[in-house]
């Protein structure tokens, strides 16, 4: 596990290193704005769900 984890942490700095900060920041944030587009129908609709079993 150590040395997954070393490894990961290595490839983090060499992506920053060679994107640059800004790029590797932006895409970050793109990601993160596109999991939750995405996930956000899903998480109406586990609400609903569990609004219905609450009120059965």
């Amino acid at each position: 596990m150590g040395v997954l984890t070393l490894v990961l942490i290595v490839l983090v700095i060499l992506a920053i290193i060679g994107l640059r900060w800004e790029a590797f920041s932006s895409g970050i944030i793109s990601g993160f704005e596109t999991v939750l587009d995405v996930g956000q129908p899903v998480i109406k609709n586990l609400t609903q769900e569990a609004r219905e079993y609450v009120n059965r």
